[in-house]
């Protein structure tokens, strides 16, 4: 009998959203991927050991999610030898075999439920890449998977073994699921009034959508703030009692309150939960989706919003085993409003760095992060703020729309006005 684990709630979301959109939440292009290129010696067949121990010591990547009953479960598959694609290629074109390889399918019922691939270039370096379906996987994760994969290479030269990881995904979503089980009817009676009345927020007044066309995704890569700046901007946060992200989303609702008709702003969210120690450099999807809600008052501004945006932020994430498409089946208005209103409702996110950085060893070899032209996955969604803090300490955002909603001038115009925001506070500390 294979090991059997709960369905984590990020799996169950997409799972479950599959049922009325077939394909669009878990179909094999629904991926994440991360490339390096690696500068000095490689010994491709010992990388070759190296990416079939990743799949070995990661349960994670070795397992099918199964229907059982009315719920989820993960379903744990022995692991057969896994083997790198080898190919070879000019070295000018390494991007475009990076981009080629974020479109390799990887389809949710095959594992291993990533695939890898190794490009010997003709200026000696390599590049290695990795791809992973998003049911398995976090931002994050990525540059963990490749962090682990240069140790696990270098140990191998040492003729060495990295010991296996403590806890593995499915036991620890079976620690949350046992932590929580005393208080979910608590937990849903709060959503079930928090979200009463709400509907989604229009960035602009007089949107219209055409609804005969099928969406049509755009993506703009953006700058936010600087190392320096993001450090100030945490320091800012710490000494208000409040996080970066909480920081990062009154920026959001100041500036989208003063488009609202209403003042009162619900969007979607994704909160990273790492929450056990053993959990800080394991793969998996260690993703929460659930939703935010804030009244922005009139005059409203950094001081008097500051603690009501960190309360609902913490509510929410201490709440966040909830899934949210539960949470939105408790209220037919609103999910009527999502799906007939032009963008439906918006998307704020905030990931921290992974830790890993810029740059990871392989033996004596040094590999660098290849900067991947591709957004990841992005749903139907009208529009998506997704803000990212890079190794480099930079904050950087990826904010996509739909065209049939938006124009990208006037995306554009609304991250303008949520970057002048967030550097509020920072004026206010050099004055």
């Amino acid at each position: 009998m294979l090991p059997t684990w709960p369905a984590s709630v990020f799996q169950y979301t997409l799972m479950t959203t599959d049922q009325f959109l077939p394909s669009g939440s878990i179909g094999p292009h629904m991926t994440m991927a991360i490339s390096v290129v690696v500068d000095g010696p490689l010994d491709v067949d010992v990388l070759d050991g190296a990416y079939d121990d990743l799949v070995a010591r990661n349960d994670v990547l070795r397992t099918v999610l199964e229907r059982e009953g009315a719920s989820w479960v993960q379903r744990v598959h022995p692991h057969r030898t896994a083997r790198l694609e080898r190919s070879e290629g000019p070295a000018e074109r390494v991007q475009d075999f990076a981009d080629a390889w974020t479109r390799t399918p990887v389809p949710v019922d095959e594992p291993p439920l990533v695939r890898g691939q190794v490009v010997r270039l003709d200026d000696g370096t390599h590049l290695v890449s990795l791809v992973f379906h998003h049911l398995h996987t976090d931002p994050p994760s990525l540059e963990l998977a490749m962090s682990e994969l240069g140790a696990l290479y270098t140990a191998r030269l040492a003729g060495e073994r990295v010991p296996a990881p403590p806890l593995q995904f499915g036991p620890y979503v079976r620690q949350v699921v046992d932590s929580v089980a005393g208080r979910l009817d608590a937990d849903r009676e709060f959503w079930r009034t928090t979200i009463e009345g709400a509907r989604p927020v229009s960035p602009a007044p007089g949107l219209e959508r055409d609804w005969g066309r099928p969406p049509s995704s755009s993506a703009l890569r953006l700058h936010v703030l600087d190392s320096a700046q993001a450090a100030a901007l945490e320091k800012w946060a710490l000494r208000h009692r409040t996080t970066l992200f909480a920081t990062l989303f009154t920026g959001f609702c100041l500036s989208m309150a003063d488009r609202a008709a209403t003042r009162d702003i619900l969007v979607a969210t994704v909160f990273e939960q790492r929450n056990h120690p053993d959990t800080k450099n394991l793969i998996g999807p260690f993703l929460h989706p659930s939703l935010l809600r804030v009244r922005v008052p009139e005059g409203a501004d950094w001081e008097s919003l500051t603690p009501q945006v960190r309360d609902v932020v913490r509510d929410a994430y201490d709440r966040a085993h909830i899934p949210t498409i539960d949470i939105l089946g408790m209220h037919p208005d609103v999910i009527h409003a999502v799906s007939t209103e032009p963008v439906g409702l918006l998307l704020f996110q905030y990931l921290p760095s992974s830790g890993v950085g810029d740059r990871i060893a392989f033996g004596p070899a040094t590999a660098h992060l290849l900067a991947n032209t591709d957004v990841g996955p992005t749903g139907d969604v009208g529009l998506m703020f997704r803000l990212h803090r890079k190794g480099s300490g930079d904050l950087v955002a990826t904010v996509t729309f739909d065209r049939r909603d938006l124009e990208e001038e006037l995306v554009r115009e609304l991250f303008a006005d949520f970057v002048r925001r967030v550097t509020e506070p920072l004026a206010a500390t050099v004055r």
